[in-house]
């Protein structure tokens, strides 16, 4: 749909006062007051009754006919003008939007002030081509044209969340997409995908714009030691526990209706306060003077020389040094001079005449599973 109203002139604000000026001065001050209109306070339905000295319902009946009829009217030029915006911002995301993200996005089309975003929602419910749907337990408020059903809406959404359970771990925005195009076999834009998953308030999203139920340490850590474990996850490399606790405080604020726990992501915390979260959580390793990797890379505890051992236990014949250094630091963080250090304890190794190195007592069963 085209029109040939300059957007820039469109001011939402005048465009509502205009439309309902010739209602009865109660009824003007009510819509104002239910749609924050006037101060951008939405109003509950009892406190608006209070005021006039009517029931709840009766205002519920005032707002509900006043709509009704406004909706039959022949639409101004203007408001078509709005009306086919949100059609085109809707379209190109397949007929659903969570409600911040298409009023924000009018609003920024229109480069109009946050205090006509009241206005803006006012005028979508004028359209009977457009269906709002509340917040509920379960999902937050969404707008769709009845080019969709809410049923289709709601069973997307409840097919990411059980795709999100069934891999139990937090998912990008990207994989989640790939997975929806191919399981549903049909073309679906990211954006959307996005939809649905900021549309379920089970899910949430962490720093890192990962998505995974709320629930999930990955998404709402309990405290340090969970998002020291997505710092090290994503950085993928041992780190000192000093330079974690400077990265969990150099955290900047992420905004976005889906994230998960603001006060849980950037609480500042201090250095020993990390090293005595980390070194009781097994899933982090200690492997160097305060360096910590996790025990999914496969690091173990243990000194030196006994890794060594073990790595040539489980050889199961001779190595040389470099098979061994290579072997070691695949577990261990060491220097290369350690390793060697370690390789002349006579009393465990044995240095054969090819330069090649073995166990002075080989064990019957392996040592340590590496």
């Amino acid at each position: 749909m085209e029109t040939s109203t300059n957007n820039s002139k469109l001011n939402p604000k005048d465009i509502v006062l205009s439309l309902i000026k010739d209602f009865p001065s109660r009824t003007q001050n009510i819509l104002k007051k239910k749609f924050g209109l006037v101060d951008n306070q939405l109003q509950a339905l009892q406190a608006i009754g209070q005021t006039y000295n009517i029931t709840r319902e009766r205002v519920r009946q005032i707002v509900d006919d006043s709509i009704k009829i406004l909706s039959q009217r022949e639409p101004t030029r203007e408001l078509t003008a709005i009306w086919d915006i949100y059609f085109n911002i809707l379209k190109n995301n397949n007929y659903v939007m969570l409600e911040s993200d298409l009023l924000e996005e009018i609003k920024n089309i229109l480069k109009i002030s946050s205090q006509s975003i009241k206005a803006l929602r006012f005028l979508l419910f004028l359209n009977p081509n457009f269906v709002f749907q509340p917040e509920t337990k379960d999902t937050r408020s969404y707008w769709y044209t009845k080019n969709r059903t809410q049923k289709d809406i709601l069973n997307d959404v409840k097919l990411i969340e059980n795709f999100l359970k069934q891999q139990n771990t937090s998912q990008n925005l990207e994989s989640v997409w790939e997975w929806f195009k191919t399981s549903q076999q049909r073309e679906v834009s990211k954006r959307e995908v996005e939809t649905y998953l900021n549309i379920n308030k089970h899910l949430g999203r962490n720093i890192y714009g990962e998505y995974g139920l709320l629930g999930w340490s990955e998404i709402n850590p309990s405290g340090a030691k969970d998002r020291a474990y997505l710092i090290l996850k994503h950085q993928k490399k041992p780190m000192h526990f000093s330079e974690i606790a400077k990265q969990l405080n150099e955290l900047r604020k992420i905004t976005g209706a889906s994230l998960a726990s603001d006060d849980a992501w950037f609480k500042s915390v201090e250095i020993q306060t990390v090293h005595n979260e980390l070194v009781k959580d097994p899933r982090f390793v200690l492997i160097g003077r305060g360096v910590y990797a996790l025990r999914d890379w496969g690091y173990k505890e243990g000194k030196i020389i006994d890794v060594i051992k073990a790595v040539l236990a489980n050889a199961n014949h001779p190595l040389t040094k470099e098979e061994i250094v290579n072997e070691v630091q695949k577990y261990r963080l060491a220097k290369e001079n350690t390793i060697f250090l370690n390789l002349h304890n006579k009393k465990y190794f044995k240095k054969l005449p090819d330069k090649h190195y073995t166990l002075v007592h080989p064990p019957k069963s392996k040592i340590l599973e590496i």
